[in-house]
């Protein structure tokens, strides 16, 4: 499966300027012809045992706001964290 995984835009709230721990991240997986399209929030996002935080980098004003593209397989892991096992050695498209 491919997973997009990026900075939640709706995790911070405009009026107290606080930002929602518990949905910081937002995980898509793509739609393909065997799944639909599907969004999760969570606070801890996982490639493999590497977390999110190791590959986030801040986008520089004008640019795209970060996003990161993973095939794997998507899981909930034990503390309720978002947890991607990247498949290798398979074409998914």
């Amino acid at each position: 499966m491919k997973y997009l995984i990026r900075l939640n835009p709706k995790a911070l709230n405009p009026l107290t300027g606080k930002i929602n721990a518990k949905r910081l991240w937002e995980v898509e997986q793509c739609q393909s012809k065997d799944s639909e399209k599907v969004i999760w929030h969570c606070a801890d996002v996982r490639i493999g045992s590497t977390p999110m935080r190791e590959f986030f980098v801040l986008a520089k004003p004008g640019e795209k706001p970060f996003e990161l593209t993973v095939f794997g397989i998507c899981y909930r892991g034990a503390d309720d964290a978002i947890v991607i096992d990247e498949r290798k050695g398979h074409d998914v498209q």
